[in-house]
């Protein structure tokens, strides 16, 4: 009896190991065949507690998922955890409690890429964030970063203006992207060749109706030497602008420093509902194939980045090959500052 119940047990873990392997030779096959090289230009090292799962951790994810290079950002704001909440909230509309801004998290960034070996460091392009956009000392905290962490820093964002839910749930006057406390941030983002990514709903859950598209384009008009990237194209969870094709169009066509990301909800809301790249986007790219950018927007937490970042692989499909190349790597490069 003994006896074969140890030979049942040799054959499960036989069983176990064959099946352990090829699960892994079918991962490691998958991986080696990605057509596509990325380079993830929208991702959050930390989360909204500033927690993270670290830099390490984040680029082997980065090397399964086929990834080079990647931009990333802190959070510019934490979330509060209320004397009266038992359960600690993690993401900022886990519960409303409101959230703060939080320089620090720029230094968190810094320190953990700092001690990385140079190849590592080197695939990494950080920006800075820890900033309120209302406040005109802003522009002070940059410049500190700058001064504390010379030939570190590539970019500024994510600047968060208007932001669904966030936008309440931030204590002080609510910023947009044309008020006047970013000008001199504008500014000195072009004299310094900082390209800066900003978050901007263009409108709101009840109208759909394009009502905010003023506050960024006064910004992009007002600063045409600083290269924007408008994040998500203005688009956020629950609203569905009318006629956003045609105002991404127009936009394009009037504002050479602009640039759009397709990151977080808007791939999955209007670029390939259903995993089905939408025809009409997909000439838009064609039209514009400098002027996207793909990013995982992962924050802190990176188990399922893989999936992800590699969402994009149905749209790189259908679009040339010299367009699908510029989207998932090259673009990116043509903002970020020689270093």
């Amino acid at each position: 009896m003994k006896k074969a119940i140890s030979i049942i047990a040799l054959l499960f873990v036989f069983s176990f190991q064959s099946f352990t392997q090829a699960t892994s030779s079918s991962n490691q096959i998958k991986i080696d065949n990605c057509k596509y090289k990325i380079n993830d230009a929208h991702c959050h090292y930390v989360d909204f507690i500033q927690n993270t799962d670290g830099v390490n951790y984040l680029l082997k994810k980065m090397d399964t998922a086929g990834v080079d290079n990647i931009v990333l950002f802190g959070i510019s704001v934490t979330k509060l955890w209320t004397d009266f909440d038992r359960e600690r909230p993690i993401y900022y509309d886990d519960n409303d409690a409101p959230v703060y801004y939080y320089a620090f998290t720029d230094v968190i960034l810094a320190e953990d890429i700092k001690a990385l070996p140079k190849k590592q460091k080197d695939r990494i392009y950080p920006m800075i964030c820890g900033f309120n956009p209302v406040d005109k000392n802003g522009l002070d905290h940059i410049k500190r970063m700058m001064e504390m962490y010379p030939d570190l820093w590539v970019g500024i964002g994510e600047v968060f203006f208007r932001h669904d839910d966030l936008t309440r749930m931030t204590y002080g006057r609510n910023p947009t992207a044309n008020c006047v406390s970013m000008d001199p941030v504008y500014e000195y983002a072009a004299e310094k060749n900082l390209p800066v990514w900003i978050h901007s709903d263009m409108g709101d859950p009840i109208s759909n109706e394009p009502v905010f598209l003023y506050e960024m384009e006064e910004a992009i008009k007002n600063h045409p030497d600083t290269k924007i990237v408008w994040c998500h194209i203005g688009d956020t969870r629950g609203v569905a602008i009318e006629g956003l094709p045609e105002i991404t169009t127009r936009l394009l066509e009037t504002y050479s420093n602009l640039t759009f990301d397709i990151s977080w909800v808007v791939f999955e809301q209007i670029i390939a509902p259903q995993g089905k790249p939408d025809p009409e986007w997909v000439a838009i790219f064609e039209q514009f194939p400098t002027r996207f950018m793909v990013g995982s927007d992962k924050i802190g937490e990176f188990s399922n980045y893989i999936q992800t970042i590699r969402k994009y692989d149905v749209l790189f499909d259908v679009l040339t090959p010299e367009t699908a190349k510029k989207l998932a790597s090259e673009n990116m490069f043509e903002l970020l500052p020689k270093r």
